[in-house]
């Protein structure tokens, strides 16, 4: 006998429940380590093609806020059915955690190449700021597809941290500069962060300024805006050495500012290259990527390096969903 489909009524019934759920579970978690973001649901159950994170703003006030995406169904459905679906969704989830619907923000993740993920999609402009592992940071629930901190790689952050002290980091495709600060709270030497967004990289300088690093001219902290395959070939050229590299590429990238194609799946052999290029001789690369159909394979990195996958220990407790949400490798220069 076929299972029927559950109706929209019984879905959002079953979705409440999940998220009560799992926010009894996390909160108590988010307290003890003083972090204030966490994903509450990612398509736990299939008829619901949803991720929740909750973000609860640093004041006083402690305001909690949804960000809720939609995943592409693999069938058809009309926008006037979408919609309506995705009210009673945010409806339920609103009643069951106690927050505002004003305060609910809804989007629809589809398969995009190139930077089309990340253009705004309107101009309501709501920054809050929140805290993860003690540090602060300002993300973005309303213009772009992510809020500026991706949530997923909390315990890789946190690995960085622990081995950051006195060392020089090099943070390739920086982002918002959330594994900078990181590396700066676990007292690095120095911090390099690189991207080719200078809106990223005004963040980034911001996320620093709110941890009590100023990323003022002769400090430590530079952030450069530039191609990464481009600052790898300088940076080999003039010499320059880091002891700690992080390379959490997009997994496809073409941008308008350069001419070249980024395809993590084809590339990754050349760019972790151009890493351990740069790299100390007792230096770590951590590399990482949320691409499901890449084929990592040791044998494809220079002679003389090892790697090891960590990706178990790199996924947080909120990130339950089968296969990961990424894979994460560290690779080193083996000892002769």
């Amino acid at each position: 006998m076929t299972e029927q489909p559950l109706h929209a009524d019984k879905q959002a019934v079953f979705f409440a429940n999940r998220l009560v759920k799992w926010y009894r579970h996390l909160r108590k978690w988010a307290a003890r380590t003083d972090t204030g973001c966490y994903r509450l649901y990612d398509r736990d159950i299939p008829e619901i093609p949803l991720s929740v994170d909750l973000y609860t703003e640093a004041s006083p006030e402690k305001t909690r806020y949804l960000c809720i995406s939609l995943y592409e169904r693999p069938y058809e459905k009309s926008d006037a059915e979408e919609q309506q679906w995705i009210k009673a969704m945010i409806a339920a989830a609103s009643e069951a955690l106690n927050i505002p619907v004003s305060d609910i923000f809804s989007r629809i993740r589809r398969r995009q190449k190139g930077t089309s993920q990340y253009t705004k999609s309107d101009s309501k402009n709501r920054d809050i700021l929140v805290r993860e592992g003690g540090l602060l940071f300002r993300i973005n629930l309303s213009d772009y597809l992510d809020t500026g901190l991706f949530l997923d790689h909390r315990n890789t952050r946190e690995m960085v941290r622990k081995e950051a002290s006195g060392k020089s980091v090099l943070n390739l495709f920086c982002y918002t500069g959330a594994f900078s600060v990181y590396a700066a709270a676990g007292g690095a030497a120095a911090v390099d962060s690189v991207d080719l967004s200078n809106t990223y990289l005004s963040r980034a300088r911001e996320n620093f300024r709110l941890n009590g690093f100023s990323p003022a001219p002769g400090s430590p902290w530079s952030f450069i805006c530039a191609d990464t395959m481009e600052f790898l070939r300088r940076a080999g050229v003039s010499g320059r050495r880091w002891d700690l590299i992080i390379l959490d590429p997009p997994t496809f990238s073409n941008s308008h500012k350069t001419e070249s194609v980024l395809d993590i799946n084809r590339d990754w052999p050349d760019i972790t290259a151009q890493c351990l290029k740069v790299l100390s001789p007792a230096g770590v690369l951590y590399f990482s990527s949320n691409s499901r159909k890449l084929k990592f394979d040791p044998a494809l990195l220079p002679p003389g390096y090892g790697s090891d996958e960590i990706t178990a220990r790199t996924i947080p407790e909120d990130f339950r969903n089968h296969p990961p949400i990424h894979r994460c490798y560290r690779i080193f220069p083996e000892k002769i």
